[in-house]
């Protein structure tokens, strides 16, 4: 009987204390049993009757299938599972539920930004927590600085951006004044880029104006062939431009320009030099030209009717004393002579009377388009009014017959007969003539030697010529067919 005993004995592993004897092979199936029910992918369906029949193995798997609903909610974020058994492992799993809840609510405070969390009840996963939330409040920090430096830029972006679109704004309205301006004005509009030699711009006015073509426009060098050869003033302005040499900040004068018909027109330009401000080099020249040909048409006209007679276009007194007086001063300083002699119709008043103002006026123009043949470009003959009239003759030292050659021609062309509606007029002319420097070296003085003159003649029978000679010694010429 003792080895039997014995032998149960050998063979038992552990007792349970409902005195049941587990073997070797019922705790190896219930270890299997067990890890199932931690480990399978889902636990086990079939309870082993060794498990069945014990009231501790019975816990045991009720505490390890409540571990693995622990488990398999805590994985899903859940620590509520409510655990209702006791002893090591009920403890155990309480306070692992506690500490993973903790673990979840400073995970979340960190999450919204509480980066003051840290953890102290969980060893080396709370150093890992701790450092890890200290490297989020650096790179929180680090990025808070870059955020700050983000949104500083973004400002000035936001004011560069606003004040650029003021600038376009602005610079589309210039734009669009100046189209209005160069489309509307009756000016035209030119530029030229003295660094790089480009073709100068022309606005379609000023090609207008000119009669030029845009696909014809001449380079700048060719400009001086466009201007008139006397314009000497534009010309030594362009070649200033041309060399950059000490050149106006602004100019403005009158010129002449080669239009594309052949003509030379009037203009007015205004120019104004821009420079580089940093080198101070002459960058361009805008400028605007305008047509002035009627202006200058119209003051040539007003010009002309103030020194010349209305009647018969000859230079009035006005332009006789200025000619006077530049022919006594060149005389003077050339050694040479001149006559004055003052004219005067004979029985002009007759006319007058018998024919009327009208063929008296015809008489007087055509005396003085004969006295103006008569004479040469060098001489001047002038209408101080009624039948007035007056010579300049420019004459050498030695060259006293070219006077009595004048008078010759202006008496004979007066010879010849006038038509004046059925009449045929003749009329003749007294002459009175003194001689500078010989007689006198002033313009009032010869004038009035010359009237003196005139006055002799026409007191001696009239149709004579009158030089004049100190003590009223005259000496008379009178020139027969």
């Amino acid at each position: 009987m003792a080895e039997p005993e014995k032998e149960r004995q050998g063979t038992a592993l552990f007792q349970s204390s409902d005195e049941v004897v587990f073997s070797a092979e019922n705790v190896d199936q219930m270890l299997k049993y067990f890890c199932a029910i931690l480990f399978a992918p889902a636990p086990p369906s079939d309870v082993p009757d060794i498990v069945k029949l014990n009231s501790t193995t019975q816990e045991i798997s009720n505490a390890l299938l409540g571990c693995r609903k622990a488990l398999q909610m805590a994985k899903a974020g859940d620590f509520s599972y409510k655990v209702e058994f006791k002893g090591f492992l009920g403890g155990a799993l309480k306070a692992l539920q506690a500490n993973l809840n903790h673990v979840t609510w400073l995970t979340r405070r960190v999450a919204g930004g509480d980066l003051d969390q840290r953890m102290d009840f969980m060893g080396d996963f709370s150093d890992s927590f701790n450092a890890m939330v200290e490297q989020l409040t650096s790179t929180l920090s680090e990025l808070k600085h870059k955020q700050e430096d983000l949104e500083s830029l973004a400002e000035n972006l936001r004011r560069e951006v606003e004040v650029r679109k003021n600038m376009e704004e602005r610079l589309r309205a210039e734009e669009e004044r100046w189209f209005l301006a160069v489309q509307c004005s009756r000016d035209g509009i030119w530029e030229i880029d003295l660094e790089t030699g480009k073709p100068p711009y022309y606005s379609q006015r000023l090609l207008e104006l000119t009669g030029m073509k845009a696909d014809n426009i001449p380079c700048v060098r060719a400009w001086p062939k466009l201007f008139h050869p006397d314009d000497h003033v534009v010309l030594q302005l362009f070649r200033k431009f041309l060399s950059n040499g000490d050149l106006p900040s602004s100019f403005e004068l009158d010129h002449k320009l080669l239009c594309a018909d052949g003509t030379y027109r009037w203009f007015w330009t205004r120019g104004m030099l821009l420079k580089n401000p940093v080198t101070e080099k002459p960058m361009r020249i805008i400028g605007v030209t305008a047509d002035i040909q009627e202006r200058k048409e119209r003051e040539e006209r007003f010009s002309h009717r103030a020194t010349h007679d209305v009647l018969t276009d000859l230079p009035n007194r006005v332009l006789f004393d200025d000619h006077l007086k530049n022919s006594v001063e060149f005389a003077k300083r050339n050694g040479s002579h001149l006559a004055v002699i003052m004219i005067d119709l004979d029985k002009f008043k007759t006319v007058n009377d018998t024919l009327g103002h009208y063929a008296g006026d015809i008489l007087l123009v055509e005396v003085a388009n004969r006295m103006q043949k008569s004479i040469r470009e060098s001489d001047l003959v002038s209408r101080f009014g009624g039948d007035e009239f007056a010579m300049i003759l420019a004459f050498g030292k030695n060259e006293w017959q070219s006077i009595t050659k004048a008078l010759r021609r202006t008496i004979d062309s007066l010879k010849k007969p006038i038509s004046i509606g059925d009449q045929q007029i003749t009329i003749s002319a007294s002459f009175g003539i003194c001689i500078c420097p010989e007689d006198g070296d002033k313009p009032n003085q010869l004038m009035m030697l010359a009237d003196e003159a005139l006055y002799h003649a026409k007191s001696v029978g009239r149709n004579a010529c009158a030089f004049w000679k100190p003590n009223k010694r005259y000496n008379v010429v009178r020139f027969t067919s």
